[in-house]
């Protein structure tokens, strides 16, 4: 229900006026109930805006609003609010409604939008760190809530396997006189190999000659280099494929559209921006220049596409995806999850493609940055040594840690509930941890803080998911077959207009992508009802208390299980 819209729809129909453009209505959660469940907030501004006295709009808006089912009671309060009370059996019916329900769903929309979201994105000449956690889960989250609320979605791992990387890897190799060994080696020795040839890169022109030949072979399909190209890509996607299964990541093999799915679209473009003057040949490299992107010193921007008789540059090979991706794929929108420091690279793409007409006004481009894992002293979170904390680790390590705290609480658990439950509580703890933060701030990460029963973390949750579980389990009978619900109290009350902003705050977490928003509601819900399960009597009630405090307890377990299913945490039915 999205009880806010109704409110502010109802208000925005009384006070609309002809030739004056439409306000803001601001409506308000009351956090004292007492002075009504919501509020109206700007009723001064709406009465300069439309040039009517605070007195004659209050009025107005109190006599009309009076009508409507949802209120019970409408007043004025100074200096200038007007505060909101529910009717109580309107409320009623509405949870006994959505008690019936046997899924939580969202009314779909008429038409099926096409939304394309862009996450993961790993290096392949590399394991997955610690900083692909962010874009992984962030973006799997967002893609979740998409479908959930009627989106069409195309997910997309934009792998990175088509760059210079894999020219230093097979230069490397060659001039160490080791190619031979390629298919004996290790993620974690090519990851070295990489490191080393990196170095050397920056250092020695004639080796970056070399890792420029063969990436220029590999992109054009070179049959002995390619066949290399091909080992690492497929030994890395079998280590990160383990990862998302981990994570209870929904990406799929079908969802693997790396950079080097667009090469055979890259000559023609280059071709094109070229006949469209767009880009320019200087000094053997293909190049746009843009007027309204400046660099450091102030001067224009130069985006090289192509060096001179070199590989194709990361550059094009996203112009190319966008356009890809708008003209083949039809999106409507297209939602990137990517680190802060892309920002101008992909500012620089979009302007590109939207200059040679590959995309429209008619899409829709959003880039989600997001902030750092930083550790206790504030600085990227990396190992003892200094070095970047590999991801499988990360999650090995939680597992680990999880099992230590169920082992503490229940030391006769047997091995295969362990192990299943270490993985559900350990992995939901990182997951959550890093999801119930706003993406765009760095974080601490702190392992006390993350695997704790206390405070806004997976493992309270999921604990009070449990406790209702329990709840309704020691009922010992149907719960279905319940009279309806009468509600007593302000608790009960407060507790019912919770469940009812479900649905509005997983819309407004789809318009943000910011799947904290889910976090910090389930959480609330979590808490305050914790606090009425403390406080009430509920199996030990009369009849009709316990018929309604039953039946709120299994709505709220419905939302809690929904929203850590769009959050991609798994739940438990024991702890």
């Amino acid at each position: 229900m999205k009880i806010r819209s109704i409110l502010k729809k109802n208000i925005e129909k009384i006070i609309k006026k002809k030739n004056v453009k439409k306000i803001k209505i601001i409506i308000q959660k009351n956090k004292n109930i007492k002075n009504g469940h919501y509020q109206l907030n700007n009723l001064f501004q709406i009465s300069y805006k439309y040039k009517i006295s605070l007195k004659k709009l209050s009025k107005k808006i109190i006599k009309k609003m009076s009508t409507k089912k949802i209120i019970e009671k409408i007043e004025f309060s100074e200096p200038c609010f007007i505060n909101i009370f529910l009717n109580k059996k309107w409320l009623e019916n509405y949870l006994n409604n959505f008690f019936l329900k046997k899924k939580v769903i969202m009314k779909k929309k008429k038409e099926k939008k096409i939304v394309i979201i862009d996450y993961s994105s790993p290096n392949m000449a590399k394991s997955m760190h610690v900083g692909h956690l962010r874009s992984t889960i962030i973006g799997d989250a967002t893609a979740r809530i998409m479908k959930f609320i009627g989106y069409k979605v195309i997910r997309t791992n934009h792998i990175g396997d088509f760059g210079n990387q894999f020219g230093m890897i097979i230069a490397y190799l060659k001039k160490k006189k080791k190619i031979h060994k390629i298919k004996k080696l290790s993620i974690s020795n090519l990851e070295k190999i990489y490191c080393k040839a990196k170095t050397l890169h920056k250092k020695d022109k004639l080796f970056e000659h070399k890792v420029n030949k063969y990436t220029t072979k590999i992109q054009k399909n070179d049959k002995s280099c390619y066949k290399i190209w091909k080992y690492i890509i497929k030994l890395n996607l079998k280590q990160n494929k383990k990862i998302y299964k981990l994570l209870n990541i929904t990406l799929k093999d079908k969802n693997i559209v790396g950079e080097s799915f667009y090469k055979n679209m890259l000559p023609k473009i280059l071709k094109d921006l070229i006949n469209k003057k767009i880009a320019v040949i200087k000094n053997g490299n293909v190049i746009v220049f843009l007027k309204d992107i400046k660099n450091r010193q102030g001067k224009n921007m130069g985006v090289i596409l192509k060096k001179e008789n070199g590989p194709f540059l990361y550059s094009i090979i996203d112009i190319a995806c966008l356009k890809y991706r708008y003209k083949i794929l039809k999106a409507n929108k297209i939602l990137y999850y990517v680190d802060s420091r892309q920002k101008q690279h992909f500012n620089q793409v979009y302007k590109i493609a939207k200059k040679a007409n590959y995309i429209t006004n008619k899409i829709k481009i959003e880039h989600h940055f997001f902030g750092m894992m930083l550790s206790k002293n504030n600085r990227p979170f990396k190992t003892r040594s200094g070095n970047t904390i590999k991801l499988y680790d990360l999650i090995k390590e939680s597992i680990n840690r999880a099992k230590i705290l169920i082992l503490k609480k229940n030391k006769k658990i047997n091995k295969n509930c362990l192990n299943k439950l270490s993985k559900i509580i350990g992995i939901g703890a990182i997951k959550y941890s890093d999801l119930s933060r706003n993406r765009i701030t760095n974080y601490i990460f702190d392992w006390d803080q993350i695997l704790s029963f206390e405070g806004n973390t997976s493992l309270y949750i999921q604990y009070t998911y449990i406790r209702i579980l329990s709840l309704i389990k020691k009922y010992k009978k149907n719960i279905f077959k319940l009279k309806t619900i009468s509600l007593s109290n302000a608790c009960e009350i407060n507790l019912s207009i919770k469940i009812l902003e479900f649905k509005e705050i997983i819309l407004k977490s789809s318009k943000s992508g910011k799947p904290h928003l889910i976090c910090s509601y389930i959480y609330e819900l979590s808490s305050t009802y914790s606090n009425f399960y403390e406080k009430y009597k509920i199996l030990n009630a009369n009849k009709k208390k316990k018929i309604t405090r039953l039946k709120i307890s299994y709505l709220i377990g419905k939302i809690l299980k929904k929203g850590l299913n769009l959050l991609g945490i798994k739940i438990t039915k024991f702890m």
